[in-house]
């Protein structure tokens, strides 16, 4: 049987100063020795040495506690070899909580005892904090004895150990540190604040000093923040932080994955900081590692949703909410709608959210700066997709304006901005802003670690078009390759694809680019057919471009049928048709409203282009060199040769060779600085395309849908009776019919019929 009787008298020898005798109102007396404390608790050697030394220490030496724990587990029936964390508390009994009385009286040295028993580990970071919410939690701090002389009693004590490892300071010992949690401040304490209000005090401005040191420290701080229960501490450090946090503290995921879910159900932003650290405990799962710099910049963070919180600002009382909590919910609800094709849907719910927060004007608190960044951006996004590229510069600019002035060493929201900046770039016709903005983006990556940036596939677009609009054929190609590794990027709409074609054109291999635009129909289409999507008039000039480079005349009449001619790039369109068919007047009359309206210098650029080729194919010399300055002139504005590219192979040898020495050449090739390249280079690049406009200045006639029909209905092995039947109607009517149709092509026969429809693109 174990002296585990609490009761019996304990005569024990000691020789520790006379400030010990301060805690032992607290925990007893203390063994200071391994030997004196077993001839105590275990006369009659039951315990194992290991068993000994371990309660010796986990109790620091004091007698009480281990007593009472050792009759709990006989008791319990359990052996001191089993008793684990989680059954500690359950054992020692309530009669052993320090100072239960809750008076006044509590002394310096016990309440630091009790700040040093929340943290799990104590650093010098920790240390500094206890300090620091040592002196914020006494309300009257006069005659205070100096933290560190009350930090020497407690060692002397054997209540706080020195550790020798290189990271954690102190320690306190196990059992001690269990009945020190137990302790409870009354609000109504005269002197001293809770442990939680204490650290709150002092956590408040810890996590901006370490960053603004650099040091460490960050790991422990939120988990003493977990710990003490603190959600409103830690919904500010998402506020302020955000998704860097992850970055920052590896502990974080844990941290917000520990927040409980009844707290979770009442409080969107924590929410919102959960999703995201499920979606980065998923990612690092998946690749393996736990580095923030690999897993932050490949998870998809347009999947956050709010679990249990209906992620909707429109058509809800959003009274009870915060600022910060509007911005949120409007945030992810735009999000929800864009990635689900609504843009438009997006923009209105931004629209609604910002409402709510000008009715919040001047109220506390405020939104955070953090918070309306990631709106901003959430408000870029859709503005870029909608088309409204000058309205989504302008807003990206204050993300990446607030990047560089509050967050300047975060990778969050600033590569973002920076992708997104240049993407808007790319669809208002700014390379050289472009060019800027990407090479920023790629230099802060690097800076951090990272070596992708975030939505990698993005980023990839945007070179292997800066690539083609420069002519770099072989840069576009290791990006597209890129690209392809990546896997499907729906959310780039037709980008991909535009960009494979153009590439393909520019290699000779224009049917391959006309077939992978035919192949990606559904995502070229439904904007092409909407008048209200005006950005897309950048898209159907290039797709109407590659299907006249590759011949595809009935591709180009689909085209422009299945447009509504108030449709955005309708124009462009028709003038390439006109084009093809030699019909001049068409051309001349649908590129004149592109070149006086407000279409954007890229577009300005391919109609003068246009009417370039048809100048320089009847032979007008003079003119063609004039108008081809005005195409240089929007080339570098825009800062690309791809309307150049757009002339005949003929056409560009000429003019090039009448224009090499203009210095509006030097001023083109200045546009492109990451990488740079000179006038004479971009020359040759043009010179060494293939022919890319294949068409002669005789004149083709139109079919109309009922012809084509017919000349590919006679492009087979059917012979005229069952084509008839096919129709509906008798062999006569078909016989009259294909005459009129041989007349128009002006051919003799079904043969020559199907061979003219072949040369000329029809079939």
């Amino acid at each position: 049987m174990l002296s585990s009787d609490p009761e019996t008298t304990v005569d024990i020898v000691d020789t520790a100063p006379d400030s010990d005798t301060a805690f032992e109102a607290e925990f007893g007396p203390r063994a200071r020795t391994l030997d004196q404390f077993a001839e105590v608790i275990d006369p009659g050697r039951a315990l194992t040495e290991t068993e000994r030394e371990n309660l010796f220490s986990c109790s620091a030496g004091r007698v009480k506690i281990a007593r009472a724990l050792l009759g709990a587990a006989e008791r319990a029936g359990i052996r001191l070899s089993d008793i684990d964390a989680p059954r500690v508390d359950a054992l020692l009994p309530p009669e052993l909580t320090p100072h239960r009385s809750g008076d006044a009286e509590l002394p310096a040295d016990i309440y630091l005892l009790l700040l040093f028993s929340w943290p799990r580990r104590i650093t010098s970071t920790l240390v500094d904090l206890i300090h620091s919410a040592l002196t914020l939690a006494e309300a009257d701090a006069a005659g205070e004895t100096p933290t560190r002389e009350l930090i020497s009693r407690l060692v002397a004590a054997g209540l706080l150990r020195i550790e020798h490892g290189d990271e954690e300071v102190f320690s306190v010992p196990p059992l001690i540190r269990a009945l020190m949690r137990r302790v409870v401040i009354p609000s109504e304490h005269p002197r001293w604040r809770s442990p939680r209000q204490a650290f709150a005090l002092s956590l408040e401005n810890l996590h901006g000093r370490l960053r603004a040191e650099g040091g460490p420290g960050l790991d422990e701080a939120l988990a003493l923040i977990v710990d003490i229960e603190n959600w409103d501490l830690l919904e500010q450090l998402w506020t302020r932080r955000s998704l860097n946090i992850f970055g920052e503290v590896d502990t974080a995921v844990d941290a917000y994955l520990a927040v409980p879910e009844e707290v979770i159900s009442r409080r969107p932003i924590l929410a919102l900081a959960r999703s995201a650290a499920r979606l980065v405990d998923s990612t690092r799962r998946r690749l393996g590692t736990d580095e923030g710099v690999r897993v932050l910049p490949r998870t998809d963070f347009d999947r956050l949703v709010l679990p249990g919180i209906r992620a909707s600002i429109t058509g809800r009382d959003a009274a009870d909410l915060t600022a910060d909590e509007v911005a949120v919910l409007t945030t992810l609800e735009a999000r929800e709608l864009r990635v689900g094709g609504d843009v438009e849907a997006a923009l209105t719910v931004i629209g609604t959210g910002r409402e709510h927060l000008r009715e919040r004007a001047g109220q506390a608190p405020g939104i955070s700066q953090m918070i309306q960044a990631e709106l901003n951006l959430e408000h870029g996004h859709n503005l870029v997709t909608a088309g409204r590229f000058p309205e989504a510069l302008q807003i990206l600019q204050r993300v990446v304006q607030y990047s560089e002035t509050y967050t300047p060493n975060s990778w969050h929201p600033m590569l973002e901005a920076q992708l997104e900046t240049a993407l808007a770039g790319v669809g208002h016709g700014r390379g050289a802003e472009v060019d800027r903005s990407f090479a920023l983006a790629r230099e802060q990556a690097d800076s951090f670690g990272m070596d992708v940036l975030p939505d990698e596939p993005k980023a990839q677009v945007i070179a292997a078009l800066r690539s083609l609009d420069r002519l770099d054929l072989a840069a576009a190609e290791r990006a597209l390759g890129k690209l392809r590794s990546l896997g499907p990027v729906p959310h780039l709409g037709a980008l991909p694809a535009l960009a494979e074609s153009l590439c393909n054109v520019y290699v000779g291999r224009s049917s391959i680019a006309a077939k992978e635009l035919t192949e990606n129909a559904i995502q070229l289409m439904v904007p092409v057919t909407n008048p209200s999507t005006t950005p897309f008039s950048g898209i159907v000039n290039l797709v109407g471009f590659v299907f006249l480079a590759a011949g595809e005349a009935k591709l180009l009449q689909e085209l422009v049928a299945s447009m509504n001619p108030s449709s955005p790039g309708y124009a462009l369109t028709s003038a390439r048709q006109g084009l093809m068919f030699g019909r001049r007047a068409q051309l001349w009359n649908h590129t004149g409203p592109v070149l006086s309206g407000g279409e954007g210098p890229r577009l300005k650029a391919s109609a003068a282009a246009l009417r370039t080729t048809v100048l320089h194919q009847e032979g007008r010399g003079a003119e063609a060199v004039e108008l081809f300055g005005h195409v240089l002139d929007y080339c570098t504005i825009a800062s690309t040769v791809t309307p150049l590219t757009q002339l005949s192979r003929q056409a560009r040898i000429d003019l090039i060779a009448q224009t090499a020495d203009a210095v509006a050449w030097t001023a083109l090739a200045a546009t492109f600085s990451h990488p740079e390249i000179s006038a004479a280079e971009l020359q040759q690049r043009l010179l060494d395309l293939p022919e890319t406009l294949p068409v002669t200045t005789a004149a083709v006639p139109e079919l109309s849908s009922a012809e084509l029909s017919l000349l590919v209905a006679i492009d087979s092995d059917k012979s005229i009776p069952r084509i008839a039947s096919d129709y509906a109607i008798v062999t006569g009517s078909l016989k009259n019919r294909l005459s009129a149709l041989y007349k128009k092509l002006g051919v003799r026969s079904r043969d020559e019929a199907v061979a003219y429809g072949h040369r000329n693109g029809y079939l």
